[in-house]
Order: C-alpha cells, then structure tokens, then sequence
C-alpha cells in the first residue's frame, strides 16, 4: 500500500511539475544589504553596507503560494570590531515560500543556505591581542520578508536574514542581514 501511495504521489508530483515549467519564470536581482554579526555582547560589531545580486526563479504552487529559490552573491560582514572593516563574501542560497497577500502584495519565509568564497579576516587583531583566522565556510539561517509587484515583471523586496551557524569559530558571530532589492522577471 505504501508502494502505491508513493508512485500516485510521485507521478502527480511529476505531472504538476510538467504544468508547473510553463509558468516558471527567471529573473534578476540586486539590491543593498545591511549586515552585521550578532551574537556575543562582549564585542562592539558596527553595521556594513553591502550589496547582493544575482537570479530568482518563481515557480508556483498554488494559486496563492510561490516558491522562489534565488542563488545571489553578497557582501556582508561588519564595519568595526577589527582594524578594518570585516568583508565576508557569500554565495547564497534562499528557497523562499511566498504567500500573495494581494494581487500585489505578499509575505515570504523559507531558510537559506551561504557558502562563504571569501574573507579578509586573515589574522585580524582585536583589542585584547586576541586575533582569528578560521571562519566557517558554510552559513545556515531563515529570511522572512515581504514584496510588492509594481508590474508584471518589476518587485520590490525586503528581507531579513539571520544566520544560525557561527561565522568567525570559536566566537558568537552569526550573520544579521537586512536586504532591499529590486526583481526584474523575464
């Protein structure tokens, strides 16, 4: 019974995913990013100004419900806590539920994945002499935002990320970014 269950499921699932790929649609986006690394009260860690871009796909569910996986490239980090401003650049990887509110408004929630490609952390000292090299490579966390479609193809998105795994081992610093971008669909 299981079998069965599984292979109705399977083949409607395929079968939807047929329908599904011709109202898929591609997309770009950009936009400017705050972000800072929360977590630890001993260390000061200033907000950075960033920016992210990259593409979007919007594959609907539902008539209501949209999953958008986005792959954006992004800058973040810190402006303070070290002599210089902490850059970590990141390959992140949202799937996003979008629920349409309106027509033209709608609200959104879903995880993220980050590959961290690169830092300019190497042996930065902080007050106290401590200083840190090892970062982790790979960031976790959960966006929840909102969007407004100015048309059929332009939006307007605001989101905010917090990230689950540590950015600098060994120290609190889990990645707090808020992100306003503009998607433009083909």
């Amino acid at each position: 019974m299981k079998k069965v269950v599984f292979m109705v499921s399977f083949v409607l699932m395929g079968c939807y995913a047929m329908n599904a790929q011709d109202i898929t649609r591609f997309g770009a986006k950009a936009g400017l990013n705050l972000s800072t690394l929360g977590g630890d009260a001993l260390y000061s860690f200033d907000p950075k100004a960033g920016f992210h871009l990259g593409g979007v796909l919007e594959i609907p569910f539902s008539d209501n419900i949209i999953i958008q996986p986005e792959a954006l490239i992004s800058l973040q980090g810190s402006g303070g806590f070290f002599q210089d401003d902490l850059n970590f650049w990141y390959l992140n990887i949202p799937v996003m539920a979008k629920y349409n509110v309106f027509d033209e408004l709608y609200i959104e929630a879903g995880p993220y994945l980050g590959l961290m490609l690169s830092n300019n952390l190497d042996g930065n000292t902080f007050v106290g002499g401590q200083t840190f090299d090892q970062t982790n490579g790979l960031d976790l966390g959960l966006g929840i935002g909102a969007g407004y479609r100015l048309d059929e193809n332009f939006y307007l998105q605001a989101r905010y990320s917090a990230g689950l795994i540590n950015a600098i081992e060994d120290l609190k610093t889990k990645n707090r970014v808020f992100a306003l971008s503009v998607v433009y669909f083909l």
